[in-house]
């Protein structure tokens, strides 16, 4: 019998591995493709970068950040100049708020710019060199006009494409643009010397509550209407404050006022309590409320409006962010009526 010779077996299986590693090591470096076997196309796709933009309507302009930028790509190497197109499909707005539960509206072709709809992928490509724009138009008469309180759906579907034996792909060729629309009536950019009402002389009858805790260690909510900016209240909570103020009666104003301080015998110092991310509300039933808008920048001790308000009932809203707890200083609310 023929004696086996384990060692020269080991050598031809150590040698057989080699060579498929140095096969595999070859495939590897060789560019990398997307060629799906059984589909003769070189498929074109479109990257979701689904988004969520905002209008900001203030009673002197609108506002938008919307500005969108996408390119296309292919499953493999051109064989030839490549063009496709992205089109505004508004047939797939219901299909999707039935899916989402939403109830977002069409936005007015008006309202937006396109750029490079059509791009084109070069030859030996796999990606187009433009790249597709898509922003809010410039026309005020126009975006004005978006209040929609549903908010507005921009669905771009690839829907052509042709050259280098291409289709656009079937499964990676939409991207939806949710545009929401606030009202803001809140004037950012005010300074004190713009205020032209006048701070309410007599309080008397105001009220206050909060869905927070006030703490026993200061004073209640009824000193923001004392007139006493040293005898003031602290709000605390596990979720956004709610600090609803009712006047009594109506008012028309064009500013309010959320401050404490001290006073001594060499001068006074005040602290503001209208902080960045507060929003402001109003109401004439202390049930329905309207937004007037939310407080940015710096902690301040009064918000001036664009438009003056009428109402019975304020509401500020500060919410908790990231922190286990919020908490709120009030020492003097009042208004500056007209």
């Amino acid at each position: 019998m023929k004696r086996i010779d384990m060692k020269n077996i080991k050598n031809l299986f150590y040698i057989g591995m080699l060579a498929l590693c140095t096969a595999s090591l070859a495939a590897c470096s060789d560019e990398e493709t997307y060629d799906f076997p059984g589909d003769p196309y070189n498929r074109v796709y479109m990257p979701d970068k689904s988004a969520t933009y905002k209008i900001v309507q203030t009673p002197i302009s609108s506002i938008s950040n919307l500005k969108f930028e996408t390119s296309l790509k292919c499953t493999q190497k051109a064989s030839a100049n490549i063009q496709a197109t992205v089109e505004i499909d508004n047939s797939m707005i219901a299909a999707y708020n039935e899916q989402h539960k939403t109830k977002y509206e069409e936005i007015p072709a008006a309202a937006l710019v396109i750029e490079n709809a059509t791009m084109t992928i070069p030859v030996g490509s796999m990606a187009t060199m433009d790249t597709l724009r898509l922003t809010m138009s410039q026309d005020e008469s126009i975006v004005s006009t978006l209040r929609s309180s549903n908010g507005y759906l921009i669905p771009l579907r690839l829907t052509t494409s042709t050259g280098g034996s291409s289709q656009p792909s079937t499964n990676v060729s939409t991207t939806y643009l949710v545009v929401t629309v606030t009202e803001d009536n809140v004037n950012h950019e005010a300074v004190e010397s713009d205020i032209t009402g006048t701070l309410v002389a007599s309080q008397t009858g105001w009220s206050a509550t909060t869905n927070g805790t006030v703490s026993t260690s200061y004073q209640p909510l009824s000193t923001m209407f004392d007139g006493d900016m040293s005898s003031y209240c602290y709000i605390s909570a596990t979720e956004d404050i709610k600090l609803d103020i009712n006047m009594g009666k109506p008012y028309t104003f064009d500013a309010i006022s959320l401050y404490y301080g001290y006073s001594y015998s060499w001068g006074s110092y005040e602290y503001g309590c209208l902080a960045s991310g507060m929003t402001i509300f109003t109401s004439n039933d202390g049930t329905t409320w309207q937004s007037a808008g939310q407080i940015t920048g710096s902690v301040s001790k009064f918000c001036v409006f664009y438009a003056p308000l009428t109402a019975q009932y304020v509401r500020l809203v500060k919410p908790k962010g990231s922190s286990s707890r919020v908490t709120l200083y009030g020492g003097i609310f009042n208004v500056y009526a007209k």
